[in-house]
């Protein structure tokens, strides 16, 4: 057991509560922003808070494998082959990737931030807080949503998109409102230790997706609340017992690979630069890309979990 964790999770709930009520106090007195600035703004949070708390998956196997350098090169290569694979699909069939993606984000994001529930409850929560990435916006912009994913699946495949968001939408904002609502009512009628500051959080979240354009409500969700959260538990497991090493040990080891994914995805650009619009490259190399490191992460953090939670190694830093 950790021992700064808790206390870390607990300050950080308190954070995003205070944050959250914050920006939607704000919200009236912002002013409105082009697309493509809100893009710009995306990619630079995604970069400096989202891609750290993927960026260090392989040392969940350098854990495990320890000094194999063999195992060590063929979980890269399978991880390589599965973002590859991901990206094929997008490539292939645009309009089944995105509900895929929306789909793995839910339980993606729904099981990454209920750790700490289990049975029906945790059940209930991962729909309503994972609901927040995949579904939120459908149900409060769906026209604003709308032109994201077509931008994301191409003009193309935009009357197969339109088939498919007629016949989930509805259904999947629906299953993400009952869910919510029950897994507030449980929270206040359960009573337990923090049921208060989570049930503000929940409801702040589903706010924010509410006033917010979407992409600005992903962006302050997804690297303020979710990559944090990530990163902590990982940095914990790693260093239980000093916070101030898990935050250095963090930083070496997640650099290398935040680097490569940038400029990864600058090669995305380059390559969908001369065939698409700008506000739709930059579209698909955010989502495109997150989907593509989604999916091994996904595979790999369950492979971890099941292994009992293995103490991370090291792949880059020698002094920690």
């Amino acid at each position: 057991m950790s021992d700064w964790l808790p206390a870390f999770q607990r300050r950080h709930t308190v954070a995003v509560v205070v944050f959250l009520a914050s920006a939607l106090v704000a919200s009236p007195f912002l002013p409105s922003i082009p697309l493509a600035a809100r893009l710009t703004l995306l990619a630079v949070a995604v970069v400096v808070f989202g891609l750290p708390h993927g960026a260090l998956d392989l040392n969940l196997v350098r854990g495990v494998v320890q000094k194999s350098r063999a195992a060590l090169a063929a979980a890269i290569v399978l991880y390589l082959a599965a973002a590859a694979a991901v990206l094929a699909v997008w490539l292939i069939a645009p309009v089944f990737a995105l509900v895929a993606f929306l789909a793995i984000a839910v339980i993606h994001f729904g099981l990454g931030d209920t750790e700490d529930l289990q049975g029906r409850q945790r059940a209930l929560e991962v729909v309503a807080r994972g609901g927040f990435a995949g579904i939120a916006p459908m149900a409060f912009h769906p026209a604003a949503t709308r032109e994201l994913f077509a931008m994301l699946v191409g003009p193309g495949a935009i009357p197969a998109l339109d088939s498919v968001l007629g016949f989930v939408a509805t259904p999947a904002v629906w299953l993400w409102g009952i869910c919510l609502t029950a897994a507030l009512l449980w929270r206040v009628l359960s009573r337990r230790k923090g049921w208060l500051i989570n049930c503000a959080e929940l409801l702040l979240t589903a706010a924010l997706f509410a006033v917010f354009h979407p992409l600005a409500a992903f962006l302050l969700y997804f690297c303020f609340v979710h990559s944090v959260r990530h990163i902590s538990d990982l940095g914990a497991s790693r260093f239980p017992d000093c916070g101030r090493r898990a935050g250095r040990w963090l930083l070496r080891e997640s650099l290398p690979f935040t680097v490569s994914t940038v400029a990864l995805a600058a090669i995305v650009w380059f390559v969908f630069a001369r065939s698409s619009s700008c506000d739709e490259t930059m579209i698909r190399a955010i989502f495109w890309g997150l989907s593509a490191l989604t999916v091994p992460h996904m595979i790999l953090t369950a492979w971890w979990h099941g292994r009992g939670e293995p103490k991370p190694g090291d792949l880059f830093a020698r002094h920690v």
